[in-house]
């Protein structure tokens, strides 16, 4: 009887050691699937969320930095980090800018990205290089 309890024992710790040998990663635990999403009533408001997406800056420069990160970029472009995140108050659109870093106290200009971002949806409205 005795070995049989050791043996369930050992058992138990080796299916509980494998059960923890994964990553922690948050999203190890994430399904991602493709295909044809059944219920697409896209236009039915019956609870929906009807507050801003992106209420903050701190969420903008969330969404524009995974946007940027996705994104293919040139050589030059790799290196740019956020630079400001700016609200266009007329037309509810945040706006984050990327750019390289200052050498000293002197600002690089030309070749950042900028993205735009609506706060009501968190739609990425635009995307542009330059100036």
């Amino acid at each position: 009887m005795k070995k049989l309890f050791a043996l369930l024992a050992i058992l138990s710790v080796a299916l509980l050691l494998s059960a923890c040998n994964g990553s922690n990663k948050e999203n190890d635990t994430v399904r991602y699937e493709t295909g044809v999403f059944i219920d697409k009533n896209w236009d039915d408001t019956v609870g929906t969320y009807k507050g801003p997406a992106v209420p903050d800056k701190e969420t903008a420069l969330k969404i524009g930095t995974a946007v940027f990160d996705a994104m293919e970029k040139s050589e030059e472009s790799r290196d740019l980090t956020p630079e400001s995140v700016f609200f266009d108050e007329e037309d509810h659109i945040w706006i984050v800018t990327f750019g390289k870093a200052p050498e000293g106290n002197v600002r690089v200009l030309g070749g950042g990205c900028s993205i735009a971002i609506r706060e009501d949806n968190g739609e990425v409205v635009r995307i542009w290089f330059g100036e």
